[in-house]
């Protein structure tokens, strides 16, 4: 056989033309592409339609290859056909067909590539790429389920949101994720050169915003200094504090002066609020902790008294462990594990207060469709696990060891009052409000989630 094939089905509790319509979106690319892939979007046209063409750099390995794809067909709510004009394979054709029933639509991707070097290729190589393949897609078929029936479980009017913060963990998927929902995104960005059309530059050290961003209906503000990547020093602690609570006054006092304000100011915090608090089942309703985090979050908050004070809904997410293998907590956990070496921190008894990627995306959505919402709201799933059973699920999925455990002497050591705050210190955190208010989670369960997001199977 000179080519090989791969085939899935997807069904879909939607209608057809919103299940083809978020495909055509810009941002569906970026969410159909598993976080465990390194492939930077270099250039794309606009929608799926004949002769649009997509241009990408895929890493495999140590080194990446350019990958250029165009659609060359193109039936309106019925199909759609991409193939790669260079790149890896020697032949890749990839279509999409779409057919409804009763209200729910059924998706099928069919894929019919050849390998290099073929056939010599096909033997030595032909099985991994087939089941990379099955990985990949079972990946696409999660996400484009959960977010079709999102939309057309909110069935959100387009809004124009402003996002902060659009390079970190939590806004790089935001992004994709709110243009697939019909949104106009307007980024709010720091260094010049990575400005783009729309975007918005601004500077909150020397309290300065560009040009007001007109009307918006939401304000999403997520930017701040990584804490957990390297060890406190006095400069770094000023720099996570300033980066906070500048910019959040700054953002606050922008859109407070505003004619017509945003209905809606989200600005992120964390559940680092809380402090480290032991086995305390901790809600909304829970004082602050007393540690430096707790102290950063809790002047955070205050720090959207203007928007307050202006009568808008304001909403403080304390967002617990985001997990996302493309960067943050999870992406610096998983290099020890892939190469043997996986490891428990601490006693392992700590509680770590997780939420998936995705669960953060759709419960954006329904704080922005839910006007009840307000004030401080826990994005944590509902289920928190001992630091040992995380560890242990991430050796499971990915099929390594997991021997080791690092002492929190040695961690006090090494990484000082960051360690002690951030790698030692737990919190058993629960979402009340949000479940309160209605919101299902897709991945409650940590078993769940990583398998999603790593690409394991159950």
């Amino acid at each position: 056989m000179k080519h090989s094939y791969f085939r899935c089905t997807t069904e879909i509790k939607s209608d057809i033309n919103t299940a083809f319509g978020w495909h055509e979106r810009e941002g569906a690319l970026q969410r159909l592409t598993p976080p465990w892939e390194k492939v930077e979007l270099l250039e794309k046209d606009e929608g799926i339609q004949v002769g649009a063409k997509c241009n990408l750099n895929v890493g495999t390995g140590f080194f990446s290859i350019p990958w250029q794809a165009e659609h060359i067909e193109y039936y309106k709510d019925k199909h759609f056909k991409d193939r790669q004009n260079s790149g890896p394979f020697s032949l890749w054709e990839h279509s999409n067909d779409f057919e409804e029933e009763n209200g729910t639509t059924t998706i099928t991707d069919s894929v019919k590539y050849r390998l290099p070097l073929h056939p010599v290729a096909k033997p030595i190589a032909g099985r991994f790429v087939h089941n990379k393949l099955k990985k990949m897609f079972n990946y696409r078929q999660n996400v484009s389920k959960n977010d079709i029936e999102i939309l057309n479980e909110y069935k959100p009017e387009p809004k124009t949101i402003v996002v902060s913060g659009s390079t970190g963990v939590v806004g790089s998927e935001l992004i994709p994720y709110l243009q697939t929902q019909g949104h106009k995104v307007i980024r709010l960005i720091r260094n010049e050169k990575q400005l783009c059309v729309g975007d918005i530059c601004w500077n909150p050290n020397s309290d300065t915003i560009e040009e007001m961003f007109g009307h918006a209906d939401v304000v999403i503000h997520l930017a701040g200094e990584p804490i957990g990547d390297e060890n406190w020093s006095n400069e770094k602690k000023l720099s996570i504090v300033d980066s906070r609570t500048k910019s959040t006054s700054l953002l606050a006092k922008s859109i407070a002066a505003m004619e017509n304000p945003p209905k809606l100011f989200i600005s992120a915090s964390a559940i680092g609020y809380y402090g480290d608090r032991g086995d305390e089942e901790l809600t909304e309703d829970s004082p602050a902790g007393t540690n430096f985090i707790s102290n950063v979050c809790y002047h955070c908050e205050k720090a959207t008294k203007s928007a307050q004070e202006r009568g808008m809904r304001v909403v403080h997410l304390r967002i617990g462990v985001a997990l996302s293998p493309a960067g943050g907590a999870l992406e610096r956990m998983l290099t020890p594990f892939k190469l043997g070496i996986g490891m428990v921190l601490g006693s392992g008894n700590q509680y770590l207060s997780w939420i998936g990627i995705d669960d953060v995306l759709y419960a954006i959505t329904h704080i922005i469709e839910t006007e009840s919402l307000d004030g401080a709201i826990n994005l944590t799933a509902p289920h928190p696990v001992r630091m040992k059973e995380f560890s242990y699920n991430i050796a499971r999925i990915l099929k390594r060891p997991c021997f080791f455990r690092i002492p929190e002497w040695l961690i006090r050591l090494k990484y000082g009052q960051m360690g002690e705050e951030v790698l030692i210190a737990g919190s058993n955190v629960k979402p009340k409000k949000i479940l309160e208010s209605g919101f299902r989670f897709r991945y409650p369960m940590l078993d769940d989630a990583l398998t999603h997001l790593l690409g394991g199977k159950k």
